[in-house]
């Protein structure tokens, strides 16, 4: 996997986190739970975890800020797909090799005397099995076995056939080429003007009611709905159709840079509004997420800010206050609408990153896990039941580990 652009730029950030962190892979798989040898592979980039939680733990344990830990998660999404990539291509790519070895066989029967059709073979060499790939591995090119290396024997050609002369057409018949050659001139031209016709008209229907679905031509002012953007606008895309969807966002209450890039924020964005209007919140705009956009009333992405989610954290968590905001603090940066996804599709929501079995188990919805004051409550549900905050191991080693340079430090 190593030599691909996404991939390695991807490892090439990991490596700098742990370079700044000066520490070893052990060290840093003790603080982060993650193994020695999985964060050797990643930071090589011989793979790339299907989980970006496992990663969010490592950048943390580095001491990665929120914009270097969106970063991250920018650049795992984008490696994570072409690792997907890859495993998509390696049985066609298998598939390739076997035919090509099938091919050099026939091509040595054909010049040594002919086609298997011609000799009276029945079928070729039997290629085995494929082989096996690892996920995210590239497949081996493809020599064939080792008895198709040698020439076969040469085989007698057949006594070629004699084909009977066919008699071309009289000079003047109908089947003339003289006499065709302008009448089917004539009938092009007359398919090529209904044609142009044709789309002139279609042209000028498609102007009147804004596109085929009424809404492409984007004659009522709605970029997304027309022809100038994609079907989908998603994780990557930086250009004015996104730029309107961060707008539109923004206009909905939602705290985000209006950059026309787009990333991890939008799309926390996107799967936030998705979810509140009643859709399917895979975080890409496709239609009916347009439409909702530009229909939304009132203010669906507003929320409460960092300062007073800290506030009411402390109201809640009276036991130990200042751990409860730091780990918090770490697992969202206190913003109530922070949501990750997790590789088996499930999600983590809200202020403490409540995931999708725990809020099943606390009898909670996503809806719900989006709502500050809930969500704060059941995490301190979650704490009196150990009465310590082992439900976030990665976010309290973080808190203690500064806790411990900070009284170095004093």
């Amino acid at each position: 996997m190593t030599g691909n652009g996404d991939v390695e730029e991807f490892a090439e950030l990991l490596r700098e986190l742990k370079g700044r962190a000066n520490r070893s892979y052990a060290a840093l798989a003790a603080r982060s739970g993650v193994s020695a040898s999985a964060l050797h592979r990643y930071c090589s980039g011989a793979g790339v975890p299907g989980d970006y939680e496992v990663l969010a733990r490592f950048g943390k344990v580095c001491g990665a800020d929120a914009e270097e830990l969106l970063e991250l998660h920018r650049r795992w999404v984008l490696a994570d797909a072409e690792r997907k990539r890859a495993v998509s291509r390696a049985p066609a790519a298998v598939s390739a090799g076997r035919a090509g070895a099938a091919g050099a066989v026939v091509s040595r029967v054909e010049t040594a005397g002919g086609s298997d059709a011609e000799t009276g073979a029945e079928s070729g060499p039997e290629l085995g099995p494929e082989p096996e790939l690892e996920p995210g591995s590239e497949p081996e090119p493809d020599s064939g076995p080792e008895s198709l290396r040698a020439a076969p024997a040469p085989v007698p050609a057949p006594e070629p056939l004699r084909a009977a002369p066919v008699p071309g057409p009289e000079p003047g018949s109908a089947a003339s080429p003289p006499r065709r050659r302008p009448l089917l001139a004539v009938l092009a031209l007359a398919v090529f003007a209904v044609a142009g016709v044709a789309a002139a008209l279609w042209g000028k229907a498609l102007t009147s009611s804004g596109g085929p679905d009424g809404s492409g031509g984007s004659s009522d002012g709605r970029l997304l709905l027309s022809s100038r953007c994609p079907v989908v606008v998603s994780m990557g895309q930086a250009d004015t159709c996104v730029h309107e969807v961060q707008s539109l966002l923004a206009r909905a209450g939602g705290r985000l840079d209006v950059d026309g890039a787009f990333g991890p924020v939008t799309q926390m964005r996107v799967v936030v509004f998705q979810l509140r209007s009643g859709l399917t919140p895979n975080g890409s705009v496709d239609e009916g997420t347009k439409r909702a956009l530009y229909e939304s009333e009132g203010k669906p992405l507003d929320t409460w800010t960092p300062d007073r989610v800290a506030r009411r954290i402390r109201e809640v968590f009276t036991e130990d206050p200042e751990r409860a905001v730091g780990i918090a603090d770490c697992a969202s940066y206190l913003d109530p609408l922070y949501t990750l996804p997790n590789s088996n599709a499930t999600r983590n929501w809200g202020v403490f990153q409540l995931y999708d079995g725990t809020l099943r188990k606390l009898g909670g919805t996503r809806e719900q896990a989006l709502d500050p004051d809930w969500n704060i409550r059941a995490a301190h549900r979650l704490w009196a039941l150990t009465k310590d905050f082992s439900a976030w191991k990665a976010c309290d080693r973080a808190y203690r580990a500064g806790e411990t340079r900070a009284a170095k430090g004093s």
